[in-house]
Parts: C-alpha cells; sequence; structure tokens
C-alpha cells in the first residue's frame, strides 16, 4: 500500500462550519452552498414480519391500518406504496419541517407492530455549476483531454488518477455497466449517446420529477431548475440546471477517442442512468428503490433491469446519520455483486454526519485538489473516508476544476456542452471510473476486494499536504495504473517436492493483463 499516515480530509456536506483544529479554506473568499434540513412529506415506514399491521398491508386492507397508523402519528396519512427494501412509503397532509417528521415517526416506532418508522428524506447532489458551460466543434481526438489535468499525475503539478499508463492495460469493457443514480442524463450528448443502456427514472414525485409525469422508463434529464425564492425550503434561492448526472457519467464512461470534447476513465464501460434527483432534490425511497434495481434486484411496478450494474456511483447526499432505508438497499445491492462509490460532502465537517457516505459498505471518497491538498469543501474523517480523488478546486481558475459533459443551457436541455465543476461529486465517479476498469480485467473481483485494493494501491499524498497532519483524508489518492495492475486475476497451481506440497500463485495470462 502506497500510504503515509494522513490526518486531514474534508469531504462533501451541506453546511460549511469550519471545526476546531482544522484548516481554514485558503481563500477568505470561499463559501459553500448552506444546505438546511430539508422539510418533507413522505415517511418510510417497516413492519414487523408476524404483526398483524403486516398482514394487513400484504392483505391489501389499508383503511383500518391507516386508520391506526394515523391516530398513532397525530395527523391523517395516506398509504403510497410498498418499496424494493420491503418498507412502505407513507404521505404527510402536507409538508413539514425535519423535527416535526422526527416526532411522528417517533410516535409510530412507539406503536408494537412497527420495526421502524423514519422520514422520507430529500437528499441532493453535491457539486456545483461553475461559470459558463462552453461547446466545441469537432477538432482532432478527444480535443479537451488536454484540459482534464484530473486523469494525469505529475508530482504535486497534476495530483490525478494516473489514468494514461493504466489505458495501456485496458480501455474498459461494454460488458461492464456502472450505474449513475442521479439527475438523469442528456440522451443526445455527442459524448454520452453511445454509451448509455436502458435506464429508468425512479422519481415518484412530480413536483420533483419536474418533466410532467411520475416513475416512467425515460431516465433523460428535463433540468432541476428553479425559479422562485423559498420553493424548496425556507431561504432557498433560485438555481440553473445542474446537468449534474450528464457531468458525473461523463467522468466515468464519456465516448473517448471519438474526435469530440472530452474522454472519460473507462472508455468502453456502460453507464445505467438512473433518475432518482430532480427539482429541490430526491427522496430515500426514490434512491433506495433505484440502489437495488440498479444492482439486478426487483422493484415492485418496474421492469426487470436487463443490465445490471457492477458498479454504483452516488454523487449525493444529505445530513444525519445513516437510516435503516439506505442501509437495507445498499446491502441488497452488495449482496447481488454492485461496488458501491458514494461522495462524500462539501460542508467541510466531519463526515460522520453525512449520508449515504456514513452508511457500511460503500467506497467513501474524498475531494482533493489539483496540487494533492484536500478540496476546501470537501468533508474529512478519521475512521470514514476511503480514498480521496480529485475533485476540483476553482477558487483560483475554473480550470483547475473537473471537465466533463453539460448542456448549455440553464433551464431544459438545449446543446451540447462542457464545463468544469467542483465537488466530491466530482471526485467519486474518478473513483467509480477506475472500479469499471478492474471489473473490465476481472470479472469476478468482489466488492470488499475492489475497495481493499483501491485503498491498498492509493498512492501516497504528496510532500507538505494538507492531508499530511491535520486530518484523515484517507489511504491516499486513487491511482488508476496501480489498482488496475492489482487487478488482474490470478491463478494457482500445486507443486509437490520432496520438502512438501505448496502453493504458487501466477498471473492469469489474459490479453489484457
Amino acid at each position: 500500500m502506497f500510504r503515509q499516515k494522513i490526518i486531514f480530509i474534508l469531504l462533501l456536506a451541506l453546511i460549511f462550519v469550519v471545526p476546531t483544529g482544522f484548516a481554514q479554506p485558503r481563500n477568505p473568499t470561499d463559501t459553500i452552498k448552506p444546505l438546511s434540513q430539508l422539510p418533507t412529506h413522505q415517511i418510510i415506514i417497516q413492519f414487523k414480519i408476524d404483526s398483524s399491521l403486516n398482514r394487513q398491508i400484504q392483505n391489501a386492507e389499508t383503511v383500518d391500518m391507516m386508520q391506526s397508523l394515523s391516530t398513532a402519528a397525530g395527523v391523517t396519512l395516506t398509504y403510497q406504496r410498498e418499496m424494493a427494501t420491503g418498507s412502505h412509503v407513507i404521505a404527510l397532509p402536507d409538508k413539514m419541517s425535519l423535527d416535526e417528521v422526527i416526532r411522528i415517526t417517533a410516535r409510530l416506532e412507539s406503536l408494537p407492530d412497527v420495526e421502524y418508522a423514519e422520514p422520507d428524506r430529500l437528499l441532493q447532489v453535491i457539486g456545483e455549476r461553475l461559470g459558463e458551460p462552453f461547446s466545441i466543434e469537432a477538432t482532432p481526438n478527444d480535443p479537451l483531454y488536454t484540459d482534464q489535468w484530473h486523469y494525469r499525475y505529475s508530482a504535486g503539478v497534476s495530483e490525478g488518477i494516473n489514468a494514461p499508463t493504466a489505458w495501456d492495460t485496458t480501455i474498459g469493457s461494454p460488458s461492464v455497466v456502472v450505474a449513475v443514480i442521479d439527475t438523469g442524463i442528456l440522451p443526445t450528448h455527442p459524448d454520452l449517446a453511445n454509451q448509455i443502456v436502458q435506464g429508468y427514472d425512479f422519481i415518484s414525485d412530480t413536483f420533483v420529477a419536474n418533466d410532467g409525469g411520475g416513475r416512467d422508463n425515460d431516465p433523460s434529464d428535463p433540468g432541476d431548475w428553479v425559479e422562485g425564492n423559498n420553493t424548496c425550503f425556507a431561504g432557498s434561492t433560485p438555481s440553473d440546471s445542474s446537468w449534474h448526472g450528464s457531468h458525473v457519467a461523463g467522468t466515468i464512461g464519456a465516448d473517448s477517442n471519438n474526435g469530440t470534447g472530452v474522454a472519460g476513465v473507462s472508455w468502453e464501460s456502460k453507464i445505467l442512468p438512473i433518475r432518482a434527483l430532480g427539482r429541490c432534490g430526491g427522496f430515500t425511497s426514490d434512491i433506495a428503490d433505484g440502489i437495488i434495481w440498479a444492482a439486478g434486484g426487483s422493484v415492485s411496478g418496474v421492469p426487470t433491469n436487463s443490465n445490471p450494474a457492477q458498479v454504483i456511483n452516488m454523487s449525493l447526499g444529505g445530513t444525519g446519520s445513516c437510516s435503516s432505508t439506505e442501509q437495507s438497499a445498499i446491502n441488497q445491492a452488495v449482496n447481488l455483486g454492485a461496488t458501491i462509490v458514494v461522495a462524500a460532502g462539501n460542508s467541510a465537517q466531519d463526515a460522520s454526519n453525512f449520508s449515504p457516505g456514513n452508511c457500511q459498505n460503500v467506497i467513501n471518497v474524498a475531494s482533493n485538489d489539483r496540487t494533492g491538498d484536500i478540496a476546501f469543501y470537501s468533508n474529512f474523517s478519521t475512521t470514514l473516508i476511503d480514498v480521496s480523488a480529485p475533485g476540483g478546486e476553482t477558487n483560483a481558475t475554473d480550470s483547475n476544476g473537473v471537465l466533463s459533459t453539460v448542456d448549455s443551457s440553464a433551464t431544459s436541455p438545449s446543446s451540447a456542452a462542457y464545463a468544469y465543476y467542483q465537488g466530491t461529486s466530482m471526485a467519486a465517479p474518478h473513483v467509480a471510473g477506475v472500479a469499471a476498469l478492474m471489473y473490465a480485467l476481472n470479472s469476478s473481483i468482489t466488492p470488499a476486494e475492489v475497495e481493499q485494493l483501491l485503498k491498498d494501491t492509493a498512492r501516497d499524498f504528496p510532500a507538505g499536504s494538507s492531508c499530511i497532519g491535520f486530518g484523515d483524508c484517507g489511504e491516499g489518492i486513487v491511482d488508476a495504473t496501480a489498482a488496475v495492475a492489482a487487478a488482474c486475476p490470478t491463478e494457482s497451481i500445486s507443486v509437490t517436492p520432496a520438502t512438501g506440497t505448496f502453493t504458487v500463485y501466477l498471473p492469469l495470462i489474459t490479453r489484457s493483463c
């Protein structure tokens, strides 16, 4: 393992408070977008298997059940649907503050038939739209690749993921699918159109969906712009469409060596777009169903996923502990064989306060800047950060951000473009892309093995990095070349000399390795 002991890491979060003893942002003008404890109008409830309420729900006898739950809650509740986790989504009479909803769920949890009840929290994208996107004309191969410093490694100058020499071994495989649970995708973007397999739109709330409907088989991103003040929550302000899912997807697997735009980390892998975030964010219940479906699990009312993902990227999050719903969905996906990569958060706070990065069985990714320092916005943790990856930092110049695929419009889709973003949302897809390269070489590798190899092969932070001596940025900066080399499968033979039998492990001879 290439690692020095590190003590300072900043991740991705929602409210910027600099903890005592941690480094201040290097530029006093740097700011973090606040993310409040968003109000919600839904809860998630799990009944005990042998309970009378569970029997009622299985027999579709919801009227008496909802009367009992409403009496206990003190408000009128309406049944919505069953989730893939076996839990149920219940609607509140109106949007309420998170504190109010927590009090209601506590009353429900006091019922002997209830295993747990929790708010169906709205999570949000993690990353910023920075400056104006720009378009290009087709010129020689991937003309913007030279601006993607985040793929290259030059000590202390360009602390990227060291991808070019990894590409000498593998550029990925079309049999490897990476799910992007996000705002959807721009299906006609020239750097994305050939990379997509059939995904799904899991947004059930029509306001959040912003596309005129609920769940359907079209994961296209209609835009997530917000026009008015206080639209999402008290104090929220208008915002342009982020095209967040497309930016993330482009980093993972943009069409590469096609004479257009940018390159992706895994050129040949396929993107499975799963739309779970829209206007104002996305509900935990929709995200959880998307996680399970992405890995090949069954979701009621949703067609079977014919392209189960080996890797799932979640550049999203919110404040609070990992919920039972999130952990259950993650566990199911990992058991189905999916590696889950999560952005740590952009709040410059301890990552333990942000989910799903604080859930078990995920690879939690912090963000480093171009020189190998912790990005000023990144969350940190002495225990919960696994690795760091370039997420960009644009306080000095936009070109120090991460360059990827977006749309030119501030509202509805208009024309293909490219833009620099910053955030742990941008760091995570680098790791997801490297994981896809590993799966291309070794289809039998397990999620636990992927995580361990990524940590074992992570590159030491450069001398003088703010990740050394102040906090914990994880095991180091993800190194694609070292990770790919470690992923090559091995075979063993038994040797029986005079002194006894022992096993010798040899590299498995393949075209790539």
